[in-house]
């Protein structure tokens, strides 16, 4: 399967969501203990420094994604937090790696 990493649109957040709250409902690693809704979705992707995709070349279907914003502000603003999630389907096909080379190369 071919993933292209790109940045996210619109029309991706459907399944971004779907993805986020995944990962929340695992309850291993984002802090978060509510899933988010679309409105909600929306409003958390758009505040971010930074969000992409991984996305199947063929399929166009969503696999992955990774969101960047400052961790603190002031004298600390430039250094980043990370957050990277993955579909449970497509967990252990390398789509993580690739979100997380994308995210150092910014």
């Amino acid at each position: 399967m071919k993933i292209i990493i790109r940045p996210y649109e619109q029309q991706d957040v459907a399944a971004m969501v779907a993805i986020w709250n995944e990962v929340v409902e695992d309850g291993l690693a984002f802090p978060q203990e509510e899933g988010l809704t679309l409105e909600s979705g929306n409003k958390f992707f758009a505040a971010q420094s930074r969000v992409a995709v991984a996305q199947g070349q063929e399929n166009k279907k969503i696999y992955g994604l990774y969101i960047l914003h400052p961790n603190n502000v002031g004298r600390v603003g430039h250094i980043a937090n990370a957050s990277y999630a993955v579909t449970k389907a497509a967990r252990g096909l390398h789509i993580g790696e690739l979100l997380v080379k994308d995210s150092q190369n910014i």
